[in-house]
């Protein structure tokens, strides 16, 4: 095993577990609509959400690492199923119980995990031009436009659209840091693909978040994988020179596909319900239909019992005959 192969499964791995510890710590503090950084403060307040942050911190420098060592269309295909990771670890730590498809979309993670590990070759040597490098910067801040514009303009669309351009951030992180020359702060302050990335991870991670918020979690996550996983993989072997080792081109093609097929069907887990969520209890309503029939057919009683069984006691013909 490569250690660029090693680091996207360890990033793989880290970003998993964060998700259930962030899920933990979210829950224990009040929620709020619509993106509030106020929010955020207070779940980094918590001691498993900021467990949680550090695992997404240790992860993304092993991102970072595989990126620079492993085609593109592989360390995104890897670190994109961490939704298996989390399913699995939310199944033993909150005891959230996995449906058959959930536990075959785990198997096909692995098995593209095994295929991605075997089809794995070095990373090409291509690398953008300056031009190219201000075109990737301009790229990110024109999608964290129209994020900007999705989220807060046009409120009513889908959430899913929002989750397509958060991948698409994502994407463009991934390419630039992969087209870095040098990781030396002197070279970064310098360069517009550092300032791509920068860029593109933040507003990627604030977007994707207000659109789990809208609702659609299966839609969103799936879309989020998608724009994630097919453009950089494009961009990497078309502009960059990337390829599988020789020999294993439809082994790695086949893993790509059956890894990402495989955290689209575990999209459901991008956001954890909670484990003792409340479900309308339905077998309620045959017992009321019950209380609602009418007594069942007895000796008729006369007008003066039935008007004891009345608010004030006697019934009125009583009263009035005794007056």
């Amino acid at each position: 095993m490569s250690w660029g192969l090693a680091g996207a499964l360890i990033a793989c791995l880290c970003y998993g577990v964060a998700t259930v510890f962030q899920a933990m710590g979210a829950r224990r503090v009040a929620g709020s609509e619509g993106v509030d950084p106020r929010l955020l403060m207070r779940v980094l307040g918590t001691l498993p959400f900021l467990l949680g942050t550090t695992m997404d911190g240790c992860g993304l420098v092993f991102n970072l690492f595989a990126l620079r060592k492993l085609p593109l269309f592989e360390v995104q295909g890897i670190v994109n199923t961490n939704l298996a990771v989390t399913a699995v670890f939310a199944g033993l730590l909150l005891r959230i119980r996995l449906r058959r498809l959930d536990k075959l979309a785990v198997a096909a993670v692995v098995g593209g995990l095994v295929l991605l590990g075997l089809a794995a070759g070095p990373e090409g040597d291509g690398t953008f031009t300056a031009p190219g490098r201000w075109a990737l910067l301009g790229v990110s801040l024109l999608l964290a436009a129209l994020a900007l514009i999705l989220g807060n303009v046009y409120k009513s669309a889908h959430p899913a659209l929002l989750g397509t351009v958060a991948g698409f951030l994502f994407g463009v992180f991934g390419i630039a840091v992969r087209i870095l020359p040098s990781l030396s702060p002197d070279k970064l302050v310098t360069d517009p693909a550092a300032y791509a990335a920068l860029i593109a991870s933040v507003t990627g991670f604030l977007f994707f978040t207000t659109a789990l918020q809208r609702g659609s979690v299966n839609a969103t996550a799936a879309a989020l994988v998608v724009g994630e996983t097919a453009v950089p993989a494009l961009i990497g072997l078309t502009l960059l020179g990337d390829s599988a080792r020789p020999g294993y081109g439809i082994v790695g093609v086949f893993g790509f596909l059956l890894a990402v097929g495989g955290a689209l069907a575990l999209a459901r887990f991008a956001e954890l319900p909670a484990p003792d969520e409340e479900q309308p209890e339905q077998p309620e309503q045959p017992e009321e239909h019950e209380r609602q029939q009418p007594p069942p057919a007895g000796p008729p009683r006369s007008r003066r019992e039935s008007g004891r069984h009345e608010g004030n006691g006697a019934d009125p013909a009583h009263r009035v005959a005794s007056t």
